[in-house]
């Protein structure tokens, strides 16, 4: 399928702003996913969420959360010294965990969500959208300005939930960003990563149309699911697309050769780009990226 084929036209974040009483909406996204989200305190709570790491990672969870063999006592400083430790519960059992640290100047401190994760059997379910809202909730009331974290490019469901759901915005891509990684979603493949910023403040952005009239295509699907490159115009005021299939993991399993040609496909058409100054700040049902310069679509 290509490129905004649905009606012919592309759904993309517009810049527009509405008003974002933080609380009240994280609380309303928990009640709907049937969760509880709150800080984490103690270490059985933290062991629990060493384990749903583990779980979702598909092996030890160092291999997410590196500790020196130790991530219960890592994640223990981390909550000790002000950082981000939440979980979602439902009843006794913990269902999604998220972590995260300041980094920045203190003038314009920022929170970087490092890792967080729902388990198989709550995914789909609204979980990650609850952790999401109660991290920029707690992210908010100690005065940070935004929220960043990093996500696989070729992972087409986290691109739509980042940039269509929670309504952020590509800002950077690093070619193997963590070196290898041998985890059960990540082994035998390059690390890329595209880094999303979320702000803080002034209202939240809400998912508008972009009409796709003279849009280029950098990256699109083939026949036989191959990855289709042409070539970037040189216009600064050209609006880019780039295709991503429909389950890199799965992809990853079947045809390894396959994914591999993918990877370094956006890696050559939508890395570029964004290093030249284009930002992602939608994606469409058909999985395009689209990208203008500047951030305005």
């Amino acid at each position: 399928m290509t490129c905004g084929s649905n009606a012919g036209r592309l759904t993309a974040v517009t810049t527009q702003l509405v008003e974002d009483p933080l609380a009240e909406r994280a609380a309303a996204a928990a009640a709907a996913a049937g969760v509880s989200v709150r800080e984490l305190e103690s270490v059985d709570e933290m062991a629990a969420a060493d384990g749903v790491l583990a779980e979702i990672w598909g092996g030890d969870a160092q291999l997410a959360l590196p500790s020196n063999q130790q991530p219960v006592s890592l994640l223990r400083a981390f909550a000790h010294t002000g950082n981000y430790l939440a979980g979602a519960w439902r009843e006794k059992e913990l269902v999604g965990v998220s972590v995260g640290f300041a980094w920045g100047s203190p003038a314009e401190a920022k929170l970087h969500s490092h890792i967080s994760g729902v388990t198989d059997g709550w995914q789909g379910r609204g979980v990650g959208f609850a952790l999401k809202l109660h991290q920029k909730n707690w992210a908010a009331t100690r005065g940070y300005v935004g929220i960043t974290w990093s996500f696989d490019p070729l992972v087409r469901r986290n691109a739509w939930f980042n940039l269509m759901k929670l309504g952020a915005t590509v800002e950077a891509y690093h070619p193997h960003f963590y070196g290898l990684m041998d985890d059960g979603l990540n082994a035998g493949d390059d690390s890329d990563r595209c880094l999303v910023s979320w702000p803080i403040g002034g209202g939240r952005r809400q998912a508008g149309q972009v009409d796709p009239a003279g849009a280029v295509a950098l990256l699109l699907e083939g026949a036989a699911g191959e990855p289709v490159v042409s070539e970037p115009t040189g216009d600064p005021g050209a609006v880019y697309l780039c295709q991503v299939p429909l389950d890199v993991v799965e992809l990853r399993r079947d045809d390894p050769a396959l994914a591999r040609r993918w990877r370094l496909a956006l890696r050559d058409t939508m890395g570029t780009a964004v290093q030249a100054g284009w930002v992602a700040t939608g994606i469409t049902r058909e999985g395009c990226y689209v990208l203008v310069n500047g951030g305005t679509p």
